[in-house]
């Protein structure tokens, strides 16, 4: 009897393909195989099982932005080949502002093992494996494991009842090569479209996504969308930042609702043309505004150079009205009032002095932007604000202004006592360095026409983006020089008179509350102490002034030096963070992260804003804290988010980038269901808001 039962015990073992699973940090791996006896002259198929712990992966052949994929070494008996692995569809794996492509939860990763007809019939086989991977969840572990896997052989072959299955379950479900459809990529303006054919008789899918194999060619992290054409569909997508075009193909997987192929994935590997002509489409979802038209290209908008250069110029024709520059070019049109009915020769010399300040500035900030961007630093328009010492240092300038305004003193005069008779050239210098000003002032800004203009620039060549920057320039220029050259414009200004000094003094005014407003930006930044600081500097550099006034030049001189210097030393902002931002529970804070848990539960508004933007504080303020507004997104179930970028922020800055935008504001609604954000126009009105959400979020069943 002992020796039926170790007879039967023994053919049991030989019968059951053995291997132990292996505990590795945050994982349990193991070899499994579709069969329980291998037949010689036939193929099996062996698995690597990865089991995951909760919120660990590994990743695949292309794992994306970042990772490594799986890589098994196989120590097989003589005669025995394994084929390369067969890779289930992968899941995006969204990582910050990066995307990757990998596997959560348990993987059976398949290889086809052949056995050769020699193979003596029941001599096991030991397949033998050595398997590396990259496990990450917050921190990514490099892992692996020496793995093996006993198979008895027989002269029939026959399947495993637990992994066979399985195994089955998940050879069905492998992307296979499409068969009957047409599928075409081709280049656009800096994208990629896939334009997707069925065969006839074959809906079109109402979904794809598309997984690239072919690295550097697609931005991972980018919106695809989709789009209804009279053949089929097209997909559209953002080029990497790196895409030079240099492919001879484009490689990856198209995942569609309803599925392509019996396996609901399919790979492609479209035929890249070469010197194809570059074709522009528009997404659909996406809106057309009077206030700011957009070419579309990818995931977002997208201009060619030319309409660029048209945008960035009527741009900065409306950039001279907005809140932030308006106070410093009151005082400009006030110069041109004085000098309206003077010598007009004098009149062209300021206008094009002035014009010349604006260009200047703007080649300065641009070109500035645009190095520290070749150098691999993610900056946006507007970054000089981010810095608290430029926030303090213009609150300086701009107080001194205000009291100059208003007669507090004036520099004119003392100049010309100890630098002699020199008005014209002080005068030509003054409209110079107002232009410099209202430059410097205006860069916070995003004006209508500016925001796809700006986003354009930054994404190209060093040429093309300052011929951008330059049209910019020339547009918030050209009503000066324009009002400098038409004599018959200046003749509808009004005449000099006493009325001049009263209205000079009063623009003062605007300027102080500049000078609140950047008080409060440099509060928001590093805390009230700050704020407090900068106050107590502003007091000393009044002194400064009392003492330039009221003793001896030299004395004076001395005497203002050292109150400067207290000043400065008294003022100078921390380079520590000490600010309390201030959540509200109506705004959640933005994160990609964040961003696309929100969108899987519907609708979201992202407010990309800054404290120092001062379009952005009246928006928020005029429109979107209107009760109208709250009451819209709570009826629609909007999740309303606020990217704050006050202080730098890489990850923010990135997100503009796939806007294509470079500055704030920036309003974007990503609608519900999917598809690409209708981005909102920079200067907001009730009915804006309220007109995208009816397109993009269709009330709930609790909404009114």
């Amino acid at each position: 009897m002992i020796r039926i039962l170790l007879v039967v015990s023994l053919w049991i073992a030989s019968v059951v393909s053995m291997a132990a699973p292996v505990q590795v940090p945050h994982a349990t791996a193991e070899l499994v195989a579709d069969v329980a006896t291998a037949a010689p002259g036939r193929t099996l198929t062996v698995a690597l099982r990865i089991a995951h712990e909760p919120g660990w992966h590994t990743y695949w052949r292309y794992p994306g932005d970042s990772g490594m994929p799986t890589r098994i070494g196989w120590t097989l008996p003589a005669g025995v080949t394994a084929g390369p692995i067969l890779w289930p569809t992968p899941r995006r794996l969204p990582v910050g502002p990066l995307m990757n492509y990998g596997y959560e939860g348990e993987v059976l990763l398949l290889s086809e093992i052949t056995v050769p007809k020699s193979w003596p019939t029941g001599q096991p086989m030991t397949l033998g494996a050595k398997a590396d991977w990259l496990i990450c969840k917050e921190v990514c572990i490099p892992g692996g494991a020496s793995l093996s896997l006993d198979v008895p052989t027989g002269p029939a072959a026959r399947p495993d009842p637990t992994w066979g299955p399985r195994i089955d379950t998940v050879r069905s479900t492998l992307p296979q090569p499409l068969a009957g459809w047409t599928i075409r990529a081709a280049p656009t303006d800096r994208n990629i479209v896939i334009d997707v054919t069925p065969p006839a008789g074959t809906p079109a899918p109402t979904r794809i996504d598309f997984i690239p194999e072919t690295p550097d060619a697609v931005d991972n992290a980018s919106p695809q969308t989709l789009e209804k054409t009279a053949s089929g569909v097209r997909l559209l997508l953002m080029a990497a930042p790196s895409f030079k075009g240099a492919i001879t193909q484009l490689d990856g997987l198209l995942v569609a609702d309803p599925p392509l192929g019996p396996t609901g994935a399919a790979t492609v590997a479209m035929p890249w043309p070469g010197g194809a002509p570059k074709v522009t489409a528009t997404p659909a979802g996406a809106t057309m505004s009077a206030a700011e038209m957009q070419s579309v290209t990818g995931d977002g908008p997208g201009l060619a150079l030319a309409a660029a250069v048209l945008f960035a110029f009527l741009g900065g024709l409306v950039l001279n009205l907005m809140p932030c520059v308006f106070p410093v070019v009151s005082i400009k049109v006030l110069g041109f009032v004085e000098q309206a009915h003077g010598d007009r020769a004098d009149l062209r010399r300021h206008g094009l002095a002035f014009a010349a300040g604006i260009v200047l500035c703007f080649w300065a900030v641009a070109g500035l932007l645009l190095v520290l961007r070749a150098s691999g630093e993610a900056l946006g328009w507007g970054y000089q604000l981010q810095s608290p010492i430029v926030v303090s240092a213009l609150a300086v300038l701009f107080f001194l202004l205000g009291l100059n305004l208003g007669g507090y003193f004036e520099v004119g005069a003392r100049v010309q006592s100890i630098a002699g008779d020199v008005r014209d050239r002080h005068g030509l210098t003054g409209a110079f360095l107002s232009g410099l000003l209202a430059t410097a002032v205006a860069t916070p800004c995003t004006a209508p026409f500016m925001g796809a203009a700006l986003g354009y620039a930054l994404t190209q060549p060093a040429i093309e983006a300052m011929l951008v920057f330059t049209s910019l320039a020339f547009g918030m220029a050209a009503p000066y020089v324009l009002l400098s050259f038409a004599p018959g414009l200046t003749r509808l200004l009004p005449r000099p008179g006493r009325w001049m000094e009263t209205l000079k003094q009063f623009l003062a005014f605007p300027l102080y509350l500049t000078v609140v407003w950047l008080v409060w930006v440099l509060g928001e930044q590093l805390g009230t102490t700050a704020a407090a600081k900068l106050l107590a500097a502003l007091v000393i550099v009044t002194a400064a002034i009392w003492a330039w006034r009221r003793f001896a030049p030299a004395t004076g001189a001395l005497v203002g030096l050292a109150f400067l210097a207290a000043a400065i030393w008294v003022g100078w902002p921390g380079t520590d963070d000490h600010a309390v931002r201030q959540s509200t529970s109506d705004w959640a804070p933005y994160s990609d992260e964040a961003l696309a848990t929100a969108r899987a539960k519907g609708a979201v508004f992202v407010d990309f804003t800054a404290a120092w933007c001062v379009t952005c504080q009246v928006n928020k303020r005029v429109v979107l804290a209107t009760d109208a507004v709250k009451q819209a997104f709570a009826d629609r179930a909007v999740t309303t988010m606020r990217a704050d970028w006050t202080h730098r922020d890489e990850h923010i800055t990135q997100a503009l980038a796939r806007l294509n935008r470079s500055g704030v504001p920036v309003y974007a609604l990503y609608p519900a269901g999917g598809g690409a954000p209708e981005l909102l126009p920079e200067l907001l009105t009730r009915d804006v808001v309220l007109e995208a959400l009816a397109r993009s979020a269709p009330r709930t069943a609790g909404g009114r």
